[in-house]
């Protein structure tokens, strides 16, 4: 009796299992937005949010992540019913070329992706949407995007106007250089996110960053869209006045900027060919009386020969050659001003000063590269609103 007893409990100790695996996987797969009727899971939500938190290197990204699946469902029944399907090898083609721009193949990617919980087939299905749509608004607009002569002269007439955009800036800048003082600065940076008032971010850029600029509560006098290093001008031009960049981490700090406002010139804005800097370094008492002695990058010569525990150099980069920690510090410099490079290292001090901005001289515009401008901006404009028109009549239903 007792082993007919146990033998009962053993199975019902085996369906409950079941039972609640199968609960698991039915909640996990559940739909919880559909879009005109093609569904939307909990598993793809939580997919997506994370793969977003890896390119965007955030967290707080659901939001995002909702909006980009309503608009991929949106987007791929665009497709099916203009008959634009991609083949398995162009799939994975973009998907080699996406893994190539962060220098990476694409089994590289997929692993490190993996490790971090999300599945190669999200991103399959991430890199399709995209190149799926590029098709069909191509296809779609290709007719009407063709921009006429009198189009093209106008703009040629203008092109002196063409890029020329300065912004205006709040910085701070966060001390990371030990773990503690890391995790430390991405809670204060998670709380500096949600600041609206510029004047607000400027009192705590005066309280908590270490840049030189905190003086002035972290404001920067106007600076060229195009001289701001990469991989910050597309972040900085999508802002509008008074948003807050996501946390920027870079060795030995975090760095987040606000947008104060924007302007546009007469004049084109040249691309910066080489930026010349000087680095001195060594311990922190010497770089500080050699700071208060010099005026040029040049002066620190003397400094240098007078104590021989510092250590410095002039440096002559192009802007892609420079790592994103130092072009952060030398964006907000004018020439023959300096400021501190956050350092792990107590007892230690290193300082750059901005010696020369070395401009490419403004190359004539010819009317293709015009065009081909005008043809990209046309075809833009008109997919962003063909899919506003697609979310405004589509039927979403969130469960």
């Amino acid at each position: 009796m007792i082993k007919i007893t146990l033998r009962i409990g053993l199975a019902a100790l085996v369906l409950i299992g079941s039972l609640n695996s199968a609960a698991l996987a039915q909640g996990l797969f559940d739909p919880v937005i559909s879009v005109n009727r093609a569904a939307i899971t909990a598993y793809e939500l939580e997919q997506r949010e994370r793969f977003l938190e890896i390119l965007q290197r955030s967290s707080g990204m659901a939001q995002l992540a909702r909006d980009s699946l309503i608009e991929d469902r949106l987007k791929m029944a665009a497709a099916d019913r203009a008959s634009i399907k991609l083949s398995a090898t162009q799939v994975t083609k973009a998907m080699e070329d996406f893994a190539g721009n962060a220098n990476l193949g694409l089994d590289q990617l997929l692993a490190s992706l993996a490790q971090s919980g999300v599945d190669a087939q999200t991103y399959r299905d991430f890199i399709k949407v995209g190149v799926t749509w590029r098709e069909l608004v191509r296809a779609r607009f290709a007719a009407r995007s063709a921009p006429s002569e009198a189009e093209i002269d106008r703009a040629l007439a203008s092109a002196g106007a063409q890029g020329g955009v300065k912004v205006l800036l709040t910085e701070i800048v966060l001390p990371a250089g030990s773990a503690e003082e890391l995790n430390r600065a991405r809670q204060t940076a998670e709380r500096l996110g949600r600041i609206t008032s510029t004047a607000d971010f400027s009192e705590q850029a005066r309280r908590l960053s270490v840049a030189q600029s905190r003086v002035n509560g972290g404001r920067l006098e106007w600076a060229n869209l195009s001289d701001l290093p990469d991989g910050l001008r597309p972040i900085i031009s999508g802002l509008r006045p008074g948003q807050i960049t996501k946390p920027l981490e870079v060795t030995n700090a975090i760095v987040l900027f606000q947008l104060r406002d924007v302007a546009e010139t007469t004049a084109q804005s040249p691309e910066v060919a080489a930026i010349e800097y000087a680095r001195l370094s060594g311990p922190a008492e010497a770089v500080q009386t050699a700071v208060q002695m010099a005026d040029t990058c040049d002066d620190f010569y003397g400094a240098v020969k007078a104590d021989p525990a510092l250590s410095f150099k002039i440096h002559s980069e192009s802007p892609d050659q420079i790592s994103q920690a130092l072009s952060l510090r030398l964006m907000g410099l004018d020439k023959d001003e300096f400021d501190a490079v956050p350092t792990s290292e107590g007892d230690q001090a290193e300082i750059v000063m901005l010696c020369a901005r070395v401009y490419a001289a403004l190359e004539d515009v010819s009317r293709g590269q015009v065009a081909d401008n005008l043809r990209s901006a046309r075809i833009s404009s008109l997919a962003d609103g063909f899919l506003a028109e697609l979310r405004a009549s589509a039927d979403i239903v969130y469960h």
